[in-house]
């Protein structure tokens, strides 16, 4: 029994966070610490690379996320409500 709770830990898969954390420290292309200035310059080239490839106006997308971005910094139960709905399908 035990080695199926090893191999379900194993199988976990990544949070959000831990795919874009990845995905930065591809970008960078080093196991070294960062700044936090280099790490925000591999998130910014990350997104306009994403938005350039997925997007109809990234100009003007760019900006609309950045925007919400900001939203959901300043109210950080906005965020935690998005995550809900997104998760359960159930609005606050």
């Amino acid at each position: 029994m035990s080695s199926e709770n090893e191999v379900q830990d194993e199988f976990t898969p990544l949070s959000a966070i831990q795919l874009l954390d990845a995905a930065i420290w591809r970008m960078i292309s080093s196991d070294e610490p960062q700044s936090q200035s280099e790490l925000i310059e591999a998130l910014s080239r990350l997104l306009a690379s994403w938005m350039l490839t997925r997007s109809q106006a990234p100009e003007l997308e760019v900006l609309a996320a950045l925007c919400k971005t900001r939203a959901y910094i300043c109210e950080p139960e906005r965020l935690a409500a998005a995550e809900l709905e997104q998760k359960y399908g159930v609005k606050h």
